[in-house]
């Protein structure tokens, strides 16, 4: 399975690597074996977040509970409270709740549904913000978590802030409906809300041992017709499958039941995604940095040789010469800071005055139609017109405010990617110059190998944090309109007036808000990518310098201690050829996933 074949040239990279950085170890090369760690750390750490959607009964906790192979989430009969479970791998079972206040409790199996379930928790009167589980089930190594959430209509159109720090850090949504009875309409609005925030979605028609396989049939086209208009997209493709089934076949071993439930169907096309479309970059950026240094390593190794046979004084010699030149080049680094810094400011004049043009052009636009839709429908009881000026909020403001974000957020990511890639070149520029210039010293010819430094597992810059800017405060937006806060004698104008003057400050507070997040996630950014190229450029000259210095070291020696010296080098050598076919095998295991 591809998703199997993954894992395994993950586990043999790491040890590659780990390999890589015991050779640095021994050659006492600090900045080549920090550079390979953080390395290791970024393969280790790689998340994938999988969030399980979908309307209450559609079976979205036993579908988990087929994944994981046992009964590890309650199936309740009545509704889950609002609720996200986060599941993720760990060596031992072990459930924490999280709640509002800050604290937390470590739960058994059999207590959990005291927490998620309506009734052990009505109303979440316990306040829970969130269930972290960690079980050592295969499908969630590698960094892949599984979010559970309650079912539509209690979380999504609630708008909790809990839901919106989720959904920006979702990979792919697992959709779940029934095959009967089939999609509903409340399932199509809840996808039309989802469809800007979740790159992709997987549908699954569960429960098909409900029906036979001419009605299953039936059902699925009839699913498949109505989410392609729904969504404007031809390309939908549905995927049958029996939670029930597929999780009584894990439990019993009855290898005929699990194929009946068609989850290794389903589990091989989820298996391609997560490869392709995460696993397989990541894989292959580590993996470019990994050879990055060992290149460093090998053109060290070359050099003490090479320096070891060159007489005392002359060596001496180039190395004052390198140090002058090496001096010089280290100063494009820091040219290479403060050009990189201005394009960084560069970027926040841009998101500057698109936000200064949304206010200007597209918020006057909004709130008129906001006026006429009040004027127009003033003649409406005070609750429905509440109720209609919520929804035109929503559909209006609300709505126009996130889709510029998403939007912004594009074209942000856009240009960010192509200042990073030119950054990017030019450190391996100077890395190059580092190399061809002790090269050129001692005769020497080395091979660039470069490691691109833009983010290339993820083409957004908050991805180094994780977190996207938070959407429209819908919330306090919608304070002013609560039936609550409504005397029965406010008339319509009342509403209206409120409204109309309110909220600008709420879209003014709403967009300080979100340059602030933007600013902060590209200064970030920023800070780490900077931080990774130096790290590069530093790790290369220190491991020249190194080299030479230890050459110096053993041409002082006596003449047994240079022999010893001499093997030492040799040992170094082999281990790194060692080192390097395993690399090479990997990258050639790779080009065939």
């Amino acid at each position: 399975m591809m998703l199997e074949r993954f894992r395994h040239e993950s586990e043999n990279l790491l040890s590659a690597l780990e390999d890589l950085k015991g050779l640095a170890e021994l050659r006492a090369d600090q900045a080549v074996g920090d550079n390979v760690e953080a390395l290791r750390r970024k393969l280790l750490e790689n998340k994938f977040y999988l969030v399980v959607l979908g309307q209450f009964k559609r079976g979205k906790s036993t579908f988990i509970n087929s994944l994981l192979g046992t009964r590890l989430l309650p199936t309740a009969v009545v509704p889950l409270t609002s609720i996200v479970t986060v599941l993720s791998h760990g060596e031992d079972e072990h459930m924490e709740v999280h709640f509002e206040n800050g604290d937390k409790r470590s739960v058994g199996r059999e207590e959990l549904a005291d927490y998620v379930t309506e009734k052990g928790n009505p109303g979440n009167e316990k306040q829970v913000v969130q269930v972290r589980i960690t079980y050592p089930s295969p499908y969630l190594k590698d960094g892949v978590h599984i979010i559970d959430t309650p079912g539509v209509g209690s979380i999504f159109s609630n708008n909790t802030q809990e839901t919106y720090n989720f959904l920006p850090k979702v990979d792919a949504a697992l959709f779940l409906f029934a095959a009967d009875p089939p999609i509903s309409q409340e399932e199509i609005d809840f996808l039309k809300d989802i469809r800007e925030y979740v790159g992709k979605i997987f549908f699954i028609q569960n429960k098909i041992d409900h029906v036979d396989e001419a009605d299953l049939l039936e059902s699925m086209a009839f699913s498949k017709a109505v989410i392609q208009e729904a969504l404007g997209n031809t390309s939908i493709e549905i995927h049958p499958l029996s939670a029930k089934l597929a999780l009584e076949g894990k439990l019993t071993g009855d290898e005929e039941k699990l194929q009946r439930s068609r989850l290794p169907e389903f589990d091989q096309v989820l298996g391609q995604f997560l490869t392709r479309e995460k696993g397989k970059v990541l894989l292959q950026s580590v993996l470019q940095s990994g050879f990055k240094y060992l290149a460093d390593e090998e053109f060290a190794i070359k050099l003490e040789q090479k320096a070891a046979a060159t007489p005392l004084q002359e060596l001496e010699e180039k190395i004052q010469l390198f140090d002058r030149e090496l001096k010089r080049i280290l100063d494009q680094k820091h040219d290479n800071d403060y050009l990189y810094e201005g394009e960084i400011k560069r970027l926040m004049d841009l998101l500057d005055r698109d936000m200064d043009r949304f206010r200007k052009e597209t918020i006057p636009e909004l709130l008129e139609d906001l006026r006429k839709t009040g004027e127009s429908n003033r003649h409406l009881p005070a609750g429905e017109y509440v109720k209609l000026m919520e929804n035109a909020l929503r559909e209006g403001i609300v709505r126009s405010f996130d889709e510029w974000i998403v939007r912004q957020e594009e074209r942000l990511n856009e240009h960010y990617g192509e200042i990073s890639k030119r950054f990017s070149d030019r450190a391996n520029e100077i890395i190059a110059n580092l190399q061809a210039a002790s090269a050129k010293l001692f005769d020497l010819t080395f091979e660039q190998v470069t490691a691109d430094e833009a983010i290339s597992t993820e083409t957004r810059f908050y991805y180094l944090l994780g977190d996207r800017p938070r959407f429209f405060d819908i919330g306090k937006a919608l304070e002013f309109l609560s039936h609550r806060l409504l005397p029965k004698s406010l008339s319509q104008a009342k509403v209206l007036k409120d409204i109309l003057k309110k909220l600008p400050e709420r879209i003014d507070a709403n967009c300080g808000r979100v340059r602030s997040d933007f600013k902060y996630r590209i200064q970030q950014s920023f800070l780490d990518f900077r931080w990774n190229l130096n790290g590069k450029i530093d790790a290369t000259a220190a491991s020249i310098r190194q080299a030479l210095e230890k050459a110096v070291e053993m041409k002082k020696a006596g003449a047994t201690e240079l022999d010893q010296m001499t093997e030492q080098l040799n040992a170094q050598w082999k281990q790194l050829e060692a080192v390097k076919r395993r690399l090479q095998e990997l990258r050639a295991s790779l080009d065939h996933i």
